[in-house]
């Protein structure tokens, strides 16, 4: 597994010893496979030969929610292999419900987003699930009925003609599966049989097939639209003026009279004016949906476009469907764009987790201090935000923002050495680097090694700027301030208290009057009880588990390496020889 960071390669083995052979998925086993999933989907990918986890987690012999998360794993390894086992799956009536569900999603995954950059689908692989997913879709449409959930999703994705063919036979029961790819055949039946298609998906269906009709269209949308509720009608009015142009420009004014907003409609009509013949919408989803199918060094460029097509008509009204949202983010974040995030979250206030590291960024470069701060803490990224003000020349806010982080994080550490250089303070940066960095990631069961470890070094040498603050850490003083940057003229002002350097010299005063102490692991050699004594006699209380904000922890004579990794994220300081009074040892 050479091209995954160590510490995933160690959570791998780590969760195949874990997950039960035969038995149900259930307990700390199943937490921690959804959790390596989760980090792992931008590195798994990297290695071909993890697919062989995936593959065997679909065995029969197994309980239901691991088969099911045997297909969610496959997803970052969309090869010929991997469809053929899923179309198995998929197509065998058999297969339990919720796994038969998430192998149909997964054989019409065709997104990118956070996957490894290497994954790509192949068109043979593209060919056989489009197969698939078509004939699954063809046994619905000879019932009447759909029995899948996720079929119309996975089928927004597929071009082939083939599924076009089967929804022409049946447009209304395939409503949620038109999206924005369609054959002139099939848009021509939609645009025929627009009252069978659910209310719901109608506006879906209008845009699709002026996108795809163009001239074909108008007449029928002009005589349809008289007829149409007010948001279909104005959906035909605008593609209408798109594909036709300013002499069709009537027919919009006369549904407007009387209308609220008026304003913000003419300007929609303004901007297919200027930009005719384009739905937008449709074009954003067309790469939306495809990304995985791209080439990697086509797909920044592409998802900068489609979060400008995604976001264009959000300036006059919102999307009706809250899942444009989603998908505009994900594009943000292909592109990434910094002020393509400010332009979601102006838009959609809801999706800043979505983009938070962008919106972070984009807020610092345009020293928008409190509203960074604000939102930094909203969204548990003290960390990030800190070390963004730093970068940006607002060095005692950032340490002020350090304060509130839950975890100490090399973007914690990186923050809070380059904010006290910045504070005329280059004595407490020297500290910093030498005696609190932060922890390195567990690569094994033995002990946690000293930062940077093995894991760290990887990033460094493989994937140096997912993390640029560790990298910087690394290095020394010199590269921390490297990556300083002058806050822009009109940047808010810093804080005006210089209380959090003061925080930083308390905390690596490292006194032990007043604060917490953990004893960590078994004593049998160590005197537990002396220990405790000594404790107490400096002034320092003991605490009775690995809890948040605790100052110092005692290493036993042995403890898991996970509890030790634990307590150094929260903050905590291993206490050394030396600092506890009468106790040798340590």
């Amino acid at each position: 597994m050479d091209a995954v960071p160590p510490a995933l390669r160690y959570r791998i083995r780590d969760v195949l010893g874990l997950v039960p052979n035969g038995g149900p998925l259930e307990g700390v086993a199943a937490e921690r496979l959804a959790r390596l999933i989760d980090d792992g989907e931008p590195w798994l990918g990297a290695d071909p030969a993890l697919a062989e986890v995936g593959y065997w987690m679909l065995e029969s012999k197994h309980a239901v929610e691991l088969r099911r998360q045997g297909c969610v794993w496959l997803t970052m390894f969309p090869s010929v292999e991997t469809v053929n086992k899923l179309s198995a799956i998929a197509l065998d009536p058999a297969t339990p419900q919720p796994v038969r569900e998430q192998a149909i999603w997964s054989l019409g995954y065709r997104q990118a987003r956070s996957l490894h950059p290497s994954t790509r689908w192949s068109s043979e692989a593209v060919q056989l699930a489009d197969e698939t997913l078509v004939k699954l879709a063809d046994a619905a449409a000879q019932t009447g009925k759909g029995s899948s959930e996720e079929l119309p999703l996975a089928m927004r994705h597929v071009q082939w003609e083939g599924a076009s063919a089967i929804f022409a036979r049946a447009p209304g029961l395939w409503g949620e599966a038109i999206e924005c790819f369609a054959t002139p055949a099939l848009a021509r039946v939609l645009l025929v049989c627009l009252e069978d298609i659910p209310p719901q998906h109608r506006l879906r269906a209008i845009r699709l097939v002026g996108a795809v009709l163009g001239d074909e269209a108008v007449p029928m949308f002009v005589a349809r639209a008289g007829q149409a509720a007010i948001d279909e009608k104005l959906e035909m009015l605008f593609s209408i003026v798109s594909i036709a142009g300013e002499g069709k420009l009537g027919l919009l004014e006369d549904a407007l009279q009387g209308m609220k907003f008026v304003d913000l409609l003419r300007q929609r009509a303004k901007w297919h004016l200027q930009n005719p013949r384009v739905m937008p919408t449709v074009r954003g989803l067309r790469v939306a949906r495809s990304t995985a199918v791209m080439a990697p060094a086509d797909r920044q460029a592409a998802c900068a476009q489609a979060a400008d097509d995604l976001g264009a008509l959000t300036k006059f009204a919102r999307h009706p469907e809250a899942y444009l949202y989603a998908m505009w983010g994900w594009m943000v974040r292909g592109a990434g764009d910094p002020a393509r995030a400010r332009e979601l979250v102006a838009a959609h206030p809801e999706s800043q987790r979505l983009v938070r590291d962008l919106y972070l960024e984009d807020l610092a470069r345009r020293g928008r201090v409190k509203q960074l701060t604000a939102a930094a803490q909203t969204l548990q990224g003290a960390d990030l935000g800190a070390m963004h003000l730093a970068i940006w020349g607002r060095p005692l806010a950032a340490l002020e923002l350090a304060a509130t982080a839950r975890l100490h994080t090399p973007e914690l550490v990186f923050a809070r050495a380059l904010a006290c250089y910045r504070a005329g303070r280059p004595d407490l940066t020297a500290r910093i680097l030498a005696e609190d960095m932060p922890p390195s990631e567990i690569v094994d069961d033995t002990a946690l090694p000293p930062f940077p470890g093995p894991h760290e070094e990887w990033l460094i040498a493989h994937a140096p700027g997912t993390r640029p603050a560790i990298g910087a850490l690394a290095a020394g003083q010199d590269a921390v301030i490297a990556l300083a940057k002058g806050a822009p003229y009109d940047a808010e002002p810093d804080a005006a208290t210089i209380e959090p350097i003061g925080a930083v010299v308390r905390r690596l005063g490292r006194g032990l009057p007043g604060s917490t102490v953990y004893l960590a692991g078994e004593f049998k050699y160590l005197d537990k009880g002396k220990i405790s004594a000594a404790v107490e006699a400096a002034g320092a209380r003991l605490v009775n588990g690995p809890f948040p904000g605790t100052d110092y922890y005692v290493h036993g004579d042995w403890c898991l390496v996970q509890t030790i990794a634990q307590l150094e994220r929260q903050g905590s300081r291993r206490l050394r020889r030396g600092e506890l009074p009468g106790v040798e040892g340590l």
